[in-house]
């Protein structure tokens, strides 16, 4: 077991550094370990079986229906609508532009499902509003590409699919745990930005515009599209209507007919949305069948279970073991995206963390926390390298400089949800 411990590393750090795929690196290494624990045929068997095994789960469906809808809420123009919401009640505020990017990515979050698409979606509109205003680039880039971190928090979010399709926990109960750690998330990083702008007002300067309360509610009536697709969605759920696979499909359709109502729907817009939720499916899809041929090199090698068995012997309380298995991830989430990096840890860690008495749903929020983390830290950055392609005048590391408050925002929030997991869980338990 060892030495296939040691050819299964090795062929994944190869497969890293020559800059493969990361679904290739984990079908490669898997299989190099699965021959030297079973030998040849097992090792054929795996890889002829396990893509058609974890493609046809009925379940999986839940994926492409979400990003789908996500894809269609964006062309129908909904983060237009939640941006000038936001705008027109805390844009006149100190940091105002900046805390309304924040609370439209929340709003646009609840149809989106998908982090970088709402730093994208709405990194052009704010972008062009903070410039206009004369803000401070590194703090424009860092407040969207942070802001775009909801987007995996708030439901419907694909890193909860994922982390719910690999642990075997209710999708939709993990869905309903992410609605008060993403309006936490919202609203201390709406806080931090205020008092960054009284500190510093050069940075932020204050929008002289003002609305009068009826334009301000007259913002809540114009994006209504937003608050029907969430509750369509949660509420569906929350009542027990629709199954999370159900919610996709009918979330998605809402979002066809609200393309139809704006004016927006055309074939071009359709077809490419839909090859562009293809084309993200097949990626998650390649990357599910490498965890897939992973688990199960996982398993014949008895490796979760020596984890659990090796975590559980240790003479510290579950926190402390809990805090060594969060500190892992820091460094991982450095150098691999979320999904590749749940997917490549969880069949080790969940047994373990099972073991240690730990509450599921709460422990699939502390991950996606921890894949929000990743996605702004250095040198991977997927949200960062997102705002460094749509406003490419910005240097990458003027975006990182940006992003580095709200690391240590997301830091401070981790912390509250480990130390009062009833956050999580309050919805949840009302469900149940």
């Amino acid at each position: 077991m060892d030495f296939s411990l040691l050819a299964v590393a090795g062929c994944f750090a190869l497969g890293l550094v020559i800059g493969m795929p990361v679904a290739f690196v984990l079908i490669m290494s898997s299989l190099v370990g699965i021959f030297i624990l079973r030998g040849e045929a097992v090792a054929l068997t795996a890889l002829t079986t396990m893509p058609y095994a974890k493609s046809s789960d009925l379940s999986l469906a839940v994926i492409p229906l979400f990003i789908l809808m996500g894809y269609l809420a964006s062309a129908a123009g909904i983060s237009e609508y939640a941006y000038r919401m936001a705008y027109r009640w805390v844009g006149h505020l100190k940091g105002g532009l900046a805390v309304a990017t924040v609370f439209a990515c929340a709003a646009f979050a609840a149809t989106s499902g998908s982090s970088v698409a709402t730093s994208a979606t709405l990194g052009k509109i704010a972008m062009a509003e903070m410039k206009r205003f004369r803000y401070d680039d590194a703090i424009s880039a860092g407040t969207i590409a942070s802001a775009g971190l909801l987007g995996i928090m708030i439901p419907p979010s694909i890193m909860m699919i994922v982390y719910g399709i690999v642990t075997q926990t209710n999708i939709a109960l993990l869905f309903l745990a992410g609605i008060l750690p993403g309006i936490l998330t919202a609203i201390v990083f709406a806080i931090g930005l205020y008092l960054l702008a009284w500190w510093k007002p050069h940075l932020m300067p204050t929008s002289a515009e003002r609305f009068s309360w009826s334009e301000r509610f007259s913002s809540l009536r114009d994006s209504w599209a937003i608050w029907v697709l969430f509750t369509v969605i949660i509420g569906g759920i929350y009542t027990g209507i629709f199954t999370a696979t159900e919610s996709a499909a009918v979330g998605a359709i809402v979002a066809l007919l609200l393309m139809f109502y704006y004016r927006k729907a055309n074939l071009r817009t359709i077809l490419s949305g839909s090859r562009e939720a293809a084309g993200t499916c097949a990626m998650i899809f390649l990357i599910l069948i490498g965890a897939g041929l992973f688990s199960q090199y996982v398993a014949l090698a008895g490796l979760a279970t020596d984890f659990a068995r090796f975590l559980t012997g240790l003479e510290l309380s579950p926190y402390a073991i809990l805090f060594l298995i969060l500190l892992a991830y820091i460094p991982l989430g450095m150098f691999l995206e979320p999904i590749s990096m749940c997917l490549i840890t969880l069949p080790i860690v969940f047994p373990a963390v099972m073991a240690l008495g730990f509450d599921p749903i709460w422990f699939g929020v502390i991950i996606v926390k921890i894949c929000e983390i990743s996605n702004i830290t250095p040198p991977l950055g997927l949200n960062v390298f997102v705002i460094r392609g749509i406003n490419k005048d910005i240097p990458v590391e003027k975006v990182f400089k940006g992003v580095s408050i709200f690391v240590v925002m997301e830091l401070l929030i981790l912390l509250v949800l480990v130390m009062f997991p009833s956050i999580s869980l309050f919805i949840p338990q009302l469900a149940n």
